[in-house]
């Protein structure tokens, strides 16, 4: 998969300093630690934007209707 760089937009500091981290990648191994590493921040980040907004339990067993008699 290519990807094409716009020389339009700068990087920001975040890309400039993968940029710099991944240029020492020597082995194949390395750069498959690296991703590997990157996949696990953006995971626990994902993560605690997603226990922000879990629903109370209880909430989740209450019916939200009348019942019929």
């Amino acid at each position: 998969m290519e990807t094409t760089v716009h020389q339009h937009q700068p990087f920001n500091a975040t890309q400039l300093h993968l940029l710099k981290m991944f240029s020492h990648t020597k082995t194949e191994q390395t750069l498959q630690d690296l991703k590997k590493l990157l996949r696990s921040f953006y995971i626990q980040q994902v993560e605690k934007e997603v226990d922000k907004y879990q629903i109370d339990d209880r909430v989740l067993n209450e019916h939200l209707r009348t019942p019929y008699r």
